[in-house]
Formats: C-alpha cells, sequence, structure tokens
C-alpha cells in the first residue's frame, strides 16, 4: 500500500506547516494508523463521506503534537477493485478550528476526475 496527495493537499500541507511544525511526524502517525486500518477503526473520528463502487471518501480525525488535545480534519480516498488496497490518496486537510467542515465540492470534482479515467 502506498500513500499519494492531491496538489491541493500539499499546498494546505505546505501552509499548515509553517504553523504547525510537528505535521510532519503528525501525518506519519496517522499513514500508519490508516495503514492498520484504511477503512477506518468505527471509532467516532472515523467517517465515511462517499462510498460508491469500489472509491471510498473518508474524513479522519489527525492528532497534533503542537496542538495538544485539538486535532486536524483530514480527508482520504482509497480504491479497491479486490480486497486488498492498493494505495490512498489525500485529497484535504484542515484545522477544525478555522474551517466548519471539508470542501464538498472538491470532493465531487475529484470523484468526477477519477470517472473520467
Amino acid at each position: 500500500m502506498y500513500f499519494d496527495k492531491s496538489s491541493e493537499f500539499k499546498k494546505e500541507f505546505k501552509k499548515l506547516k509553517k504553523k504547525y511544525k510537528s505535521l510532519d511526524k503528525d501525518l506519519e502517525n496517522l499513514e500508519s494508523i490508516i495503514m492498520a486500518f484504511p477503512r477506518g477503526n468505527g471509532s467516532r473520528h472515523w467517517q465515511i463521506l462517499h462510498k460508491v463502487d469500489e472509491v471510498v471518501v473518508c474524513k479522519v480525525g489527525m492528532q497534533c503534537l503542537y496542538l495538544k488535545k485539538k486535532s486536524f480534519r483530514v480527508i482520504y480516498m482509497y480504491s479497491h477493485k479486490t480486497e486488498e488496497i492498493e494505495f490512498i490518496e489525500f485529497i484535504e486537510i484542515f484545522f477544525k478550528g478555522n474551517k466548519e467542515s471539508e470542501n464538498k465540492q472538491r470532493i465531487k470534482e475529484y470523484l468526477k476526475k477519477l470517472e473520467e479515467r
């Protein structure tokens, strides 16, 4: 299983990393958790936002060492043609204190691009 990042995610991550210095390590920790539970672990911090055929879009809380008890929200997708999940792509990252919820339009556009492939 490998991880990829959308261009929008990379821009958001780079901007947030200037303020929150632990984000690289925090994302590594999240990746290891997602590798263990790519479909979620059933907690309230994990939510399926969209599920069509073999494409699933999830939202998960990512702990930030810099923020102590607060966390970021990360939107990611995975595609599974078989039971095995081959790759996961991060779509969006945001701090809930600055933004109420995910960018639904971005998710729709991302899914549309996947359909065109």
